[in-house]
């Protein structure tokens, strides 16, 4: 309903956007128009716009999808310093160009992929593996004589952390903190955060000038585009002026020296297209610089080098003299603290504050109906037109975000993403939540500190590999099953993967992947081959395998219910004490797939010849054999009963010690 509402809203708000100008239809202005659409929906509350369901599952969709997109985008961003430039470039070249959830997580898993091969190819250095080079070349490091250093004797000693703070970051901090208290504010922001706000600011503004111009060129029917074109020529025509008026007294001497540049330049050899359109820095070296320069192709930079930069990226020049390199003092937290520092001492953050309560204030005025009412949601208009249960929904979130704890702010600010405590997440998925979900607490119980990123990062993969899908059901509105579509696994052992496993695996082989300790539930498994997929520990139920031919499968202390095999042809297939009940085989010839200490029940054979399959230690009650010959068979100790042979020959077979009842 909530999205049914925000709908409407956005429709009042462009619904004069869409007029048209045709031959049939009489010219409305904006006014009439809004005053017309006002008449006919209004309902004493506010405008409510009947639109398509598909219209509203549509727009879910595309707001569940970009919170994923966006989180992937924060772990990528997160990751990016430990990548190289060429992976950042392809990395952001291939997200511009994904236009749905699976080819973004490709893009991100690519480039991840980038830094883990980095460490592998490092890890082989440091093992020892070029045995080559290390055979030619031995060298015997000189030991340092110990007698010239004095032992400093304590009760005990403390280990540097990662963690501890530099002198530099002690500073920043220190002076950011007296900033802070001579500003009387409570808390800082951190820069990233600051900058985060002003990009959201940004696009902001840009987005409602871009909207203005839009319904401006709309509305062409009232001005002429002539008028618009005119209106807004002078309009920039005059601030061009004033900025000319106020710079071309500067400009001339820099004019003269950007050709005096050209000349040299042009004399030396050097190349000198488009030189009118680059920037010149001239002596003008940058020192301790926080972020790297920002020069290009588009920079002719003469003795203006960055020397003792805080960070050790940029250009190879920049890199090689920042102080991490050259005196190794600078630690990873120094340089955002002076960046926090600046930020906060330079008043970025208040100004920005202050332009958002103005932006704030400002749409407030323009988000009212002509009734007067309200064109946005609060929670007491969204309680009065949908009940108790919305407002509950909007209570946990305002819950929610007043229980944040430093870190988590810290880690949002820093890398977009932070992980909620155990209260937090008893609180949105909890029994006196609206969003109340024993599976969701329990699938995130045994996620923490150390392996939340790793878990978030597979499950990008997973998504990228089509083995995740949308839970949701956006036609239905409810929860579907997942599956796992399109993707092979391949020497890729599968243990503790009972939740994977209790969905649908469609097109996706297995080879040379063990199953161990994985129940499954509600599994089926469809034109999905195995190959050396050893079963074991892990019963099935309701998880039917179709079409899926077995090769050196063993199924091993694994029971089955109501698991049948239907045109799954299958050699060396081995059941090893695990009992199988309603599981019939049906059109699936096997050979060499003995039955040992496995009773089964209720599982009919059908159509299913077997060769060299022989029954041991396994009674069985209730599964006759139907047109299905048995060649080179045995039944040895295992007594059965109401189990007969129809239409089903025993060629060179063997029953012994197995008496039978009923069959």
């Amino acid at each position: 309903m909530v999205i049914n509402c925000l709908v409407l809203i956005f429709l009042s708000l462009i619904a004069p956007v869409y007029l048209q100008q045709t031959t049939t239809l009489p010219q409305l202005s904006e006014e009439e128009f809004a005053k017309k659409l006002n008449e006919k929906y209004y309902d004493g509350e506010a405008l409510n716009i009947p639109i398509g369901e598909d219209a509203v599952h549509d727009l879910q969709k595309h707001w569940s999808e970009q919170a994923i997109s966006g989180l992937m985008a924060a772990v990528s961003s997160y990751k990016m310093h430990l990548m190289k430039k060429d992976a950042k470039n392809e990395l952001e070249n291939c997200s511009k160009q994904a236009y749905n959830i699976k080819d973004h997580a490709k893009c991100v898993s690519k480039a991840l992929e980038t830094i883990e091969s980095k460490k592998r190819n490092r890890w082989t250095v440091f093992t020892g593996k070029s045995k080559k080079v290390s055979s030619k070349i031995v060298v015997e490091r000189s030991k340092r004589d110990i007698s010239n250093y004095k032992i400093k004797k304590m009760d005990s000693y403390k280990l540097k952390d990662k963690t501890d703070q530099g002198v530099l970051t002690t500073l920043a901090k220190y002076l950011q903190e007296t900033i802070r208290i001579v500003k009387n504010k409570n808390e800082t922001k951190s820069w990233r955060r600051v900058i985060n706000e002003v990009k959201t600011m940004g696009k902001e503004i840009e987005m409602e000038e871009s909207i203005q111009e839009q319904n401006m060129k709309k509305f062409g029917n009232t001005i002429s585009k002539n008028l618009l074109k005119k209106i807004k020529d002078e309009k920039d025509a005059k601030v061009y002026q004033e900025k000319y008026e106020k710079v071309k007294d500067i400009r001339l001497p820099l004019k003269f020296l950007r050709e005096a540049v050209k000349i040299g330049m042009s004399l030396s050899g050097a190349n000198t297209s488009n030189f009118d359109s680059k920037t010149i820095k001239l002596l003008s070296p940058r020192f301790l610089s926080l972020v790297p320069d920002q020069t290009g192709n588009d920079t002719v930079n003469l003795l203006s080098p960055s020397l003792f930069s805080l960070h050790s990226d940029g250009s190879n020049d920049e890199a090689t003299f920042s102080l991490r390199k050259l005196l190794g003092i600078v630690t990873p937290n120094d340089q955002d603290a002076w960046l926090d520092f600046i930020v906060e001492a330079a008043g970025v953050s208040d100004s920005i504050e202050d332009k958002q309560k103005l932006l704030k204030e400002k749409r407030k005025k323009e988000m009212v109906g002509m009734h007067g009412e309200k064109l946005y949601f609060t929670k007491e208009n969204v309680t009065k037109r949908y009940g108790d249960e919305e407002k509950r929904k909007i209570e946990v979130f305002e819950k929610l975000s007043s229980t944040y704890s430093k870190k988590q702010i810290t880690d949002l600010d820093k890398k977009g993403f932070a992980l909620m405590s155990k209260s937090q997440m008893e609180t949105v998925y909890g029994s006196g939540s609206p969003y109340n979900s024993s599976e969701a607490l329990q699938s995130l119980a045994d996620i923490n500190e150390k392996n939340f990123l790793e878990i978030v990062i597979k499950t990008i993969r997973d998504i990228a590999d089509g083995k995740l899908e949308s839970n949701y059901d956006i036609k239905r509105g409810n929860r579907r099953k997942r599956a796992i579509v399109g993707s092979p696994f391949v020497l890729s052992p599968l243990t503790f993967a009972g939740t994977a496993l209790s969905q649908a695996v469609v097109l996706s082989p297995l080879v040379l992947s063990p199953i161990t300790l994985s129940p499954a539930v509600l599994g089926p498994i469809i034109l999905s081959p195995w190959v050396f997929v050893p079963l074991v520990l892990s019963p099935r139920v309701l998880s039917p395998l179709v079409l899926s031919p077995l090769v050196g499968s063993p199924i091993i202390l694994s029971p089955l219910v109501l698991h049948p095999l239907i045109l799954v042809p299958g050699v060396m297939n081995p059941f090893v004490l695990s009992p199988f009940v309603l599981s019939p085989f049906i059109l699936s010839p096997q050979a060499l797939t003995p039955v040992i200490l496995s009773p089964f029940a209720l599982s009919p054979l059908i159509l299913t010849p077997m060769v060299l399959s022989p029954l041991v230690l396994s009674p069985f009650v209730l599964s006759p054999i139907i047109l299905s010959p048995q060649a080179l068979f045995a039944v040895v100790l295992s007594p059965y009963a109401l189990s007969p042979l129809v239409e089903s020959k025993l060629i060179a077979s063997e029953v012994v010690l197995s008496p039978s009842w009923l069959s």
